[in-house]
C-alpha cells in the first residue's frame, strides 16, 4: 500500500525531482503508518482484497462500456426512426447497495448510458428519467447492480484499535 500512496503522490505532483520524491516517500510512509496503527490495516489481507477489487473494477468498466454501447444503438434507432413513438418515463427504485460509493457509481453509470439520467439519489432511492419506457425494464436487477454487489462483497470490515 505504501507504493500505491507513493505512486499517487507522484501522479498528483505532476513533476519529478529529488525533492518531490523524498517528500513523497516521507508523506507516503506517514500515511501508511497511520493506516496500520489507527485504522487496522493488515498488509496481506488488504493486498488480496485490493487486487480482487481492481480486477472486479476493471470488469465493471468493461460492462459499463458494453452497456453504454448497447444504449447508444437503442437511442440511434429512436433518433433515425421515422415513426418514433417515445414514451418518456420517470421511475424510482431502491437498491440494496450498502456503501455510498457504490450507490454513487450506480447513479453515474445510469447517467452515462444514453437515454437515461439519474435525477436524484436520496437515502438509496434513485429517481431516474428514461427516454423510452423500454429502457427502464428490470432496472432493479440491472447488470450494474449485480457487478457492484460483487465488488461490495470484498469491502473489509474495519478493525479499529481502541485508544
Amino acid at each position: 500500500m505504501f507504493l500505491v500512496y507513493l505512486l499517487l503522490w507522484l501522479v498528483f505532483a505532476a513533476r519529478f525531482s529529488v525533492e518531490v520524491m523524498v517528500l513523497g516517500v516521507i508523506i507516503s510512509a506517514a500515511i501508511y503508518w497511520f493506516a496500520r496503527v489507527h485504522m487496522g490495516y493488515k498488509r496481506r489481507a488488504s493486498l488480496k482484497i485490493l487486487l480482487r477489487k481492481v480486477l472486479l473494477g476493471a470488469r465493471y468498466v468493461f460492462v459499463l462500456v458494453w452497456e453504454a454501447f448497447k444504449a447508444n444503438i437503442a437511442v440511434l434507432k429512436i433518433v433515425f426512426s421515422r415513426k418514433a413513438c417515445v414514451e418518456q418515463q420517470i421511475i424510482y427504485f431502491r437498491s440494496d447497495l450498502k456503501s455510498d460509493v457504490a450507490q454513487t457509481v450506480l447513479a453515474n453509470s445510469i447517467t452515462l448510458a444514453p437515454g437515461s439520467v439519474t435525477i436524484a439519489l436520496k437515502d438509496g432511492l434513485y429517481y431516474v428519467h428514461f427516454l423510452d419506457s423500454e429502457f427502464s425494464e428490470d432496472i432493479e436487477n440491472s447488470v450494474f447492480i449485480r457487478e457492484l454487489r460483487n465488488i461490495e462483497k470484498y469491502d473489509p470490515p474495519l478493525e479499529r484499535k481502541e485508544p
